[in-house]
């Protein structure tokens, strides 16, 4: 494949992902996309280190969106979707470096921006910003051993390296895995070359390591004391939750290989891989593959990733969700393309393997539209564009469950304001309420909270009374209330 047409395709590729997942266009936007919209329009730090009442998850889309919002004044709806693409799209971009034939950074492209509707929240959430880091800073480290003998040039790149590092840390504590593999990988290839303990000691990347876990440890500690709540995320479970995460991460593969998971294209998808591996395994000494180092960091760092998430506390206490394994996803994937590369023989065999992973991946990416359009939500509708419906309300309060409230407000923050209700487990920022209350007009959302509309009732020390009849808006059911003095 030519360097153009591959450039070509993965434009159009990430364009195509764009336009089906990215917050401006994707149907199953929901609440946690709409906080970070939110943040996007009121970010003020120190407060907002982190997404919305959390400990977790640094603001690193809100931040870097500010140029789009507040330099171009594009919605802070548009800044996000750009931005997040952006980090996504350099990302891959560092992925990609560490392949060298345009077919198998082709296949990597669909697997980053076309994932199975199972590993969707590579587009979404924390994990793709999370991997897009780490892979910023391998090529960076790349970069490191490429220039030992330009002093300038390593400085620059050794700091470059921290602060991607310490930014992964706080956009994704699980980066803390991935970077310590990292290290330890680093590390026992450095004593192999330089068994002198003199020159570990003196070593500035030794030097450099130090420096950053010292900046990295105070900069958390720091944005974590701005956080309403503290709450830990590395233990582990006892044995016995142990197992039952086991028990439940096994029949979720088994309902995926038995079709029962109402995701036909991914079991398709699931034994497609199975095969591909098994074919690896068989003819690995026909293959005779020697993949760089790269190849081992990925394969371990994946594995052990998967173990630590199947043994945390954190895992079995929200009922091991599926959107956890996407970092083993990514990771095994790539190591899966590097041991594809890594082969020695080039010949009719290796195509043939090359154009099944193509294929593969292909079958991912079509069955994740497959889902969109026929399962859930059986439409490629945008889902902001559904509700901008409440735009035509004017300036509004909004009082609901929590996955209604943030995401009909983020179509239109300037305009409408929105908490969940008081007994949400998950009012994200109590500055809102106020506001709420403070608007033109208050209007309720029973969807997932109430079975009908009280005359009556009771929010945050104030009492509301009903207001003419409910109706139907950007497809939720509403009821225009007023506060009673």
């Amino acid at each position: 494949m030519s360097r153009n047409t591959y450039l070509v395709l993965v434009i159009l590729i990430s364009s195509l992902s764009f336009f089906f997942f990215s917050s401006l266009f994707y149907p199953l936007l929901n609440s946690d996309n709409a906080v970070t919209v939110l943040m996007i329009h009121d970010f003020n730090l120190p407060n907002d280190f982190y997404f919305w009442g959390q400990d977790r998850m640094g603001s690193l889309i809100p931040l870097l969106a500010q140029f789009f919002y507040k330099v171009f004044h594009l919605s802070a709806l548009t800044s996000e979707s750009i931005t997040h693409y952006l980090i996504l799209l350099t990302g891959f971009l560092a992925f990609a470096s560490f392949l060298k034939n345009n077919w198998y950074k082709l296949i990597f492209c669909i697997i980053w921006f076309f994932p199975p509707i199972h590993m969707i929240d590579v587009t979404q959430f924390a994990f793709g910003i999370h991997y897009s880091l780490i892979a910023i800073a391998c090529f960076l480290l790349h970069q490191i051993n490429l220039n030992k003998a330009k002093i300038l040039q390593q400085h620059s790149l050794f700091i470059l390296l921290i602060l991607t590092l310490v930014t992964a840390v706080w956009v994704s504590e699980m980066a803390l895995v991935s970077i310590g593999v990292l290290i330890g990988i680093q590390s026992l290839l450095f004593m192999k070359e330089n068994p002198s303990v003199k020159n570990i000691v003196l070593n500035k990347g030794v030097l450099y390591l130090f420096v950053g876990v010292i900046f990295g440890f105070l900069f958390i500690k720091q944005a974590k004391s701005f956080s309403p709540i503290h709450q830990s995320y590395s233990s582990f479970s006892d044995f016995g939750n142990i197992l039952n995460t086991f028990k439940q991460f096994f029949e979720s593969i088994f309902d995926m290989l038995l079709f029962k998971a109402n995701e036909p294209f991914t079991s398709i998808y699931t034994y497609l891989v199975l095969i591909l591996i098994g074919i690896l395994l068989f003819n690995r000494k026909k293959l005779k593959s020697k993949p760089n180092r790269w190849f081992y960091f990925f394969l371990i760092e994946g594995f052990v990733l998967l173990f630590v998430i199947l043994i945390s506390s954190w895992t079995f206490e929200n009922n091991v969700p599926r959107r956890y394994f996407t970092c083993t996803y990514i990771s095994l994937s790539f190591a899966l393309l590097l041991f594809i590369e890594g082969s020695q023989v080039q010949n009719s065999f290796i195509k043939k393997l090359r154009f099944y992973a193509l294929f593969t991946v292909l079958i991912g990416g079509i069955g994740t539209l497959y889902n969109l359009k026929y399962v859930s939500p059986k439409t490629f509708k945008p889902t902001v564009q559904t509700i901008s419906e409440f735009k035509k309300l004017g300036q509004i309060g909004i009082i609901g469950d929590y996955w209604n409230s943030y995401l009909i407000a983020c179509v239109d923050p300037d305009h409408i304001i929105a908490t969940p209700h008081e007994f949400s487990y998950a009012v994200r920022k109590y500055e809102l309420v106020d506001k709420v209350f403070q608007q033109k007009k208050l209007y309720l959302i029973k969807d997932m909270w109430m079975e009908e509309f009280p005359d009556t009732l009771a929010q945050f020390g104030r009492t509301l009374v009903k207001k003419g009849d409910e109706f139907l808006i950007g497809g939720c059911f509403a009821n225009e209330y007023r506060i009673f003095k």
